[in-house]
């Protein structure tokens, strides 16, 4: 009963705190304008902004890489508006097939376009840990997200499957190009997939990685997420793409990233420690050197929540007695 109630918490807390009270903006268009970050290597950067009815969810970074023969999607954005306007953005630089797209996990802002790109041929691989919380969690989080960014934005999009379920590592030849994709387990979320080029070193990292932004926790096992971060730093790679924030060169994102993570670890757990209520933990203050961070505010009172949630339920389950 406490995984499930730990789900549907996880579930609650993606849109908790998140709500803004703006007007419907209406149907417009993604401006996806892809970005050479190195030789066959292309990002639609996102926005840093939490998700809103004007932006259409655009908080993502996505991307593709170009092999002699075809071309592969790394995330395939939040609605199957951002997917079809993403796969004529790719158009517009190679007329290659798009044979194989990564979802890198199975948060809204990465996976709600799988459809459209299925549509087209492509072979879809997700961790098999985040296939299946797509499957449990995805219709609720298609509510939660029509709620943020308004059903005019989402209008058609459609929970879908993934073809291939990655475990361990695997190599895509998408011609005279060798792809290696690595799976992590309970980071950032259940399942996390990473993209690496061998050809130029650059490193998909999904939500592994945040730079300028506050990281989203509502799936997250922070201790093991910050271990992961060790052995993505230690990785080959020249050009780190974050799943949010600009392109990362050097370790600067990844010492931001761990020293955000551990402060909210941290304020959890004395949290709970103490005997707070769940009001007194939203009251701790943010430091100010995290001040910075895109949408801390918001992010942070969504993270406590969750956090706080899971750790009482643990507080709890470890004191009931077993007979």
């Amino acid at each position: 009963m406490i995984r499930y109630a730990l789900v549907a918490s996880a579930i609650i807390s993606w849109s908790i705190l998140l709500f803004l009270d703006t007007a419907d903006a209406g149907y417009g268009r993604y401006p996806l304008a892809p970005d050479k970050v190195a030789d066959g290597v292309f990002v639609f950067w996102g926005k840093q902004e939490p998700l809103t009815w004007e932006n259409g969810g655009n908080i993502v970074n996505t991307g593709f890489i170009i092999g002699s023969d075809s071309v592969l999607v790394v995330d395939t954005g939040p609605t199957k508006v951002y997917a079809a306007e993403m796969i004529s953005a790719i158009r517009s630089i190679t007329s290659l097939p798009i044979r194989h797209a990564v979802v890198t996990h199975h948060h809204p802002d990465h996976s709600f376009g799988i459809q459209q790109f299925k549509k087209n041929n492509a072979n879809i691989y997700m961790h098999k840990n985040g296939k299946a919380l797509l499957e449990l969690e995805g219709p609720t989080l298609l509510g939660f997200l029509e709620t943020l960014i308004g059903a005019n934005w989402v209008t058609g999009t459609k929970i879908d499957k993934p073809t291939h379920t990655i475990g361990s590592e695997r190599t895509i030849d998408i011609g005279n190009r060798l792809i290696t994709i690595f799976a992590f387990n309970n980071g950032h979320t259940p399942g996390d997939l990473v993209v690496h080029d061998n050809k130029t070193g650059t490193l998909f990292t999904g939500d592994l990685v945040f730079y300028g932004r506050a990281a989203s926790v509502p799936h997250a096992t922070i201790p093991v997420w910050l271990r992961h971060l060790t052995t993505l730093l230690d990785m080959k790679w020249t050009n780190l793409i974050p799943g949010h924030g600009p392109i990362v060169t050097d370790k600067e994102a990844f010492d931001e990233l761990r020293s955000y993570l551990t402060f909210l670890n941290q304020s959890a757990t004395n949290a709970v420690k103490r005997g707070d209520t769940l009001a007194e933990a939203l009251q701790i203050q943010i430091p100010t050197h995290f001040r910075h961070l895109a949408v801390v505010e918001s992010e942070f009172q969504r993270s406590m929540v969750s956090l706080f949630r899971k750790l009482e339920m643990e507080e709890f389950d470890s004191t009931v007695p077993t007979y």
